[in-house]
């Protein structure tokens, strides 16, 4: 599930994270990259031990570039808890 985090207090950048962005379609294409969710072999390896910096840069990239299947994995719940975080 995501969670949209702030970096700061002060800051108005938004942090996408989730458990993991894969759609359980995974097959390392000849590039290296998984063809169902797009990361790395070294992305899908590291996943766990990233910071959360290092996971919201691969979501972002992964949600620019990458399907509608894993757009739709990376952006569930998000709308639910933009709306919880606007009624704080």
């Amino acid at each position: 599930m995501p969670i949209l985090r702030r970096l700061s207090p002060v800051s108005a950048m938004p942090i996408l994270l989730t458990d993991s962005p894969c759609i359980s379609l995974c097959k390392i294409d000849k590039d290296g990259r998984c063809g169902g969710c797009g990361r790395s072999k070294k992305e899908i390896k590291g996943w766990k031990s990233m910071d959360e910096e290092q996971r919201h840069d691969v979501n972002m990239r992964l949600l620019a570039t990458q399907g509608k299947r894993v757009r739709k994995r990376l952006l569930e719940g998000l709308e639910r808890r933009l709306a919880g975080e606007a009624k704080d």
